[in-house]
């Protein structure tokens, strides 16, 4: 674990007792406000992170830098909606949301909705993923600031979106 997601987690395992989750169609509901990034682009992390803590001041970000550490964050801090980059080290993007979709489902947790980004051409799997379920899309990199919050406004406003 990098030093700069070790730090956001350890927040987030002292606040996580903090707040009550509220319950969604008899499911345990996300941490409202809650958004992870991952991407394995330190470039990328840190310009997402300054773009939305400008535009998000109410939102907490965590990041992450795999998929892997993606699928240990979210268990601890049950986030509503992930920025996912697809092609990442140790575990790509698609399995971090199968597994997170895994984890949910055993927990009895609601789905977060998940924004995909890669700069690459996505895989075919993702195009069944974002066509089942309008919590979730896809945004080609270099993404627009705008359309980013947006995006990411849309999907942190929703509930009970599983």
């Amino acid at each position: 674990m990098t030093a700069e997601t070790n730090t956001s987690m350890k927040s987030n395992k002292m606040a996580k007792g903090d707040e009550s989750k509220g319950q969604v169609a008899g499911r345990v509901s996300c941490e409202k406000g809650r958004l992870l990034i991952v991407d394995d682009d330190k470039t990328v992390r840190q310009t997402f992170q300054t773009v939305l803590d400008m535009s998000l001041p109410n939102c907490r970000i965590d990041v992450a830098v795999n998929g892997a550490e993606a699928v240990e964050f979210f268990r601890v801090a049950h986030h509503a909606v992930l920025l996912l980059d697809i092609y990442l080290p140790v575990m790509n993007g698609l399995e971090a949301f199968r597994q997170i979709a895994n984890v949910c489902m055993v927990e009895n947790w609601e789905m977060p909705s998940v924004v995909f980004c890669s700069g690459f051409c996505p895989p075919e799997a993702l195009a069944e993923i974002v066509t089942k379920n309008s919590a979730h899309c896809f945004l080609q990199k270099p993404v627009k600031t705008e359309l980013l919050v947006e995006t990411l406004k849309d999907r942190l406003g929703r509930e009970g979106q599983s």
